[in-house]
């Protein structure tokens, strides 16, 4: 019976367990302007109603239309305006509030308009396997095909709600929507495990190293899952990853140890036999390399 292959989107969804902080819905009006400073987390946004600009310390303005879902990978400083020449005001400070909803810019002006947004609070210890993947802006667009058509209408009707179990249907409908959207994002990263998915080839290595952590895998065997020659396979796979294959497969256990040692009280030992390593020591020994501490440091650490 053949084994069933592992998601490698799943995994990393399930180590970073990622919770979604809703923000207020913000209507916006005339000539308006808001600044948020750098943020490590995962940020998104669907506007609801409108069209406004969204500016990337460093990177030329992007256009925003009514439907369009956004997402930013730990961004720099950045501007969601109506124009670039309006003062900003500081998000924070805006958005510090909690109300439901908030306004900026002069009410009675028109054109208005409707973002509702938030982020992800990802688990710090193996947040970067997220950041390092995504882009720092992507835009998905109303008239793209995707479930995110039909996902955000309910996302923005739960924010505007009060009915009971509101906040575990946001929580829920928000990691959809990051689900859905990091699809999308396979085609913009430039590299990156998130990239490499979408390749055939490199996309068969990656699933089976996630899929037979225990085992390992050389380099002769990946290439042949690729169907692949070792040389064309290990260029292709740093070309798309950013890092050859056996790094990336080293880097995936430590991410899991690293988890399991924040999360479980297994023995490290036990631990490291299940992550295929063939003692204690040999363990400690890469755990140490990758991370800076040996495995029984780490857990003290994070007590």
């Amino acid at each position: 019976m053949a084994t069933e292959l592992r998601d490698p989107l799943v995994d990393v969804l399930g180590l970073l367990r990622p919770e979604a902080v809703l923000a207020a819905e913000v209507h916006a009006h005339g000539r308006w302007s808001l600044s948020f400073d750098r943020n490590p987390a995962v940020k998104f946004g669907v506007v609801v109603e409108g069209e406004c600009l969204l500016v990337v310390q460093g990177r030329a303005p992007k256009k925003l239309r009514e439907g369009d879902v956004f997402l930013l990978g730990g961004p720099p400083p950045f501007i969601v305006a109506s124009d670039l020449k309006t003062r900003s005001r500081s998000a924070s400070e805006l958005l510090s509030t909690r109300a439901r909803v908030v306004r900026v810019g002069d009410t009675r002006s028109k054109p208005v308009v409707r973002i509702v947004g938030g982020h992800f609070v990802l688990n710090a210890a193996n947040a970067h396997l997220l950041a390092g993947a995504l882009p720092a802006f992507v835009r998905i667009p109303a008239s793209e095909p995707s479930p995110l058509r039909s996902l955000t209408p309910l996302l923005v009707d739960e924010v505007r709600a009060s009915a009971p179990g509101r906040q575990r249907v946001l929580d829920h409908l928000a990691q959809l929507v990051l689900t859905y959207a990091l699809r999308a994002f396979e085609s913009e990263s430039k590299t990156g495990w998130l990239r490499a998915l979408a390749d055939a080839q490199i996309g068969a290595a990656l699933r089976h190293i996630h899929t037979h952590v225990e085992k390992g895998a050389s380099l002769t065997e990946l290439a042949r899952v690729a169907g692949m020659s070792r040389t064309a396979f290990a260029l292709r796979f740093k070309q798309l990853v950013g890092q050859p294959p056996l790094a990336y497969a080293i880097r995936w256990r430590i991410s899991l140890a690293k988890d399991a040692l924040r999360m479980t009280d297994r023995a490290i030992g036990a631990l490291a036999f299940e992550l295929g390593y063939q003692s204690e020591s040999a363990f400690s020994m890469a755990f140490r390399r990758e991370v800076g501490c040996s495995p029984r440091a780490y857990r003290n650490s994070v007590v």
